[in-house]
């Protein structure tokens, strides 16, 4: 069975930019034990986990936001927006998990957060600008 207190960031979804890879790690470690506290029925620890992924969440969009401004990255305005609407569906998913069984929604929102934010858009915004914090 897997750890989900150490679960590695499938390679599939590291960028090559180590600080990036980072908080992308501890995300999915989060999400993982997300994923595990809901299947059995853990309320407590899905609410726990919940509030720990939206303080990572805050800390790695402010960092990532912060890069592409520093590099005057083109697609700047579309990622904080994306940054933004993620936020807001991880509150209304916090808000549900509260009063409701969240299992059922899990897995869609579980992959909204690694496909379409680590490797779509993370993926695009590791690219030439982004040459310089590669490892």
């Amino acid at each position: 069975m897997i750890n989900p207190f150490d679960t590695p960031l499938p390679s599939e979804f590291k960028i090559g930019i180590a600080e990036i890879d980072l908080q992308h790690s501890r995300l999915y470690s989060l999400l993982e034990r997300l994923r595990h506290s809901a299947d059995k029925n853990y309320g407590y620890a899905v609410n726990a986990i919940l509030a720990e992924l939206d303080m990572e969440t805050r800390i790695h969009f402010s960092v990532e936001e912060s890069l592409m401004q520093l590099l005057s990255f083109p697609e700047t305005d579309a990622h904080i927006l994306e940054h933004r609407q993620l936020a807001k569906q991880l509150k209304q998913f916090r808000l549900r998990a509260q009063d409701l069984d969240i299992s059922d929604d899990l897995a869609g929102f579980i992959k909204t957060w690694l496909t379409d934010h680590i490797d779509t858009f993370s993926r695009r915004c590791a690219g030439p600008p982004f040459a310089i914090f590669r490892d």
